[in-house]
């Protein structure tokens, strides 16, 4: 065997290190980046304060991150999975909601919607102070923005092609817009979880999920 032979597993294990301290030094500070943000708010929140809280020389940050906002973005990209995950299980991800016919079926939709709003509901609370700064940030920030108009697209078509299963079905009143009821729901949980929990409105965690839940399926022409 070579030097040069000898020196290619030692020279890999020594790129893989590097890769594992660059995500560990990188997700030290989005959570830092976080934790600055949720204390200080988008507009007050410092480069400086980052990196000092995650422990590492001002211009370490630099090597992952443009800027403040390109942090933030980050950050809300973590946010936005979280929100993405507890969306996906919604019926409007699932192939079968709305296959049925008939009140076990309409029962099992009503069952579905719950789940999907107490799920949506428990992501929000956990990410609630990002939530806020991420309304916020959208008004000022072309890139957030952007991801906001992405995500609420998304939501609207998945609960859109939910509806139009469901009225094929004979669950749901077939007068309805599919996506004109879909855009409307989607900003009563939305909005509702805004006011409540970011904002700090107070509201009965049962009765809150229960009453969400009630008017959704309602408005379809379901009974709940």
């Amino acid at each position: 065997m070579t030097s040069t032979d000898r020196s290619k597993p030692a020279g890999s294990a020594a790129g893989a290190g590097e890769g594992v301290r660059a995500r560990r030094t990188r997700a030290l500070l989005l959570a830092s980046a976080r934790e600055v943000f949720e204390r200080d708010g988008y507009v007050n929140a410092r480069v400086a304060d980052v990196a000092a809280l995650a422990g590492v020389a001002h211009g370490t940050f630099y090597t992952y991150f443009a800027s403040r906002p390109d942090v933030f973005r980050a950050v809300i990209i973590e946010v936005r999975a979280d929100l993405s995950e507890a969306i996906a299980g919604s019926p409007a991800d699932d192939p079968d909601a709305g296959s049925g016919t008939g009140p076990a079926a309409a029962a099992d939709v009503v069952r579905r919607v719950e789940r999907s709003n107490r799920a949506f509901i428990a992501a929000y609370r956990r990410n609630r102070t990002m939530m806020g700064l991420y309304e916020q940030a959208a008004m000022n920030d072309p890139e957030v923005r952007a991801f906001r108009v992405a995500d609420r697209r998304a939501h609207v078509d998945r609960i859109a092609g939910s509806i139009r299963r469901l009225q094929a079905a004979g669950l749901a009143d077939r007068t309805l817009d599919p996506r004109t009821t879909a855009a409307a729901l989607a900003s009563m949980v939305s909005n509702f979880c805004f006011h409540w929990l970011a904002m700090g409105e107070p509201f009965d965690d049962e009765l809150g999920t229960a009453t969400l839940t009630r008017l959704w399926v309602r408005s379809l022409g379901l009974p709940g």
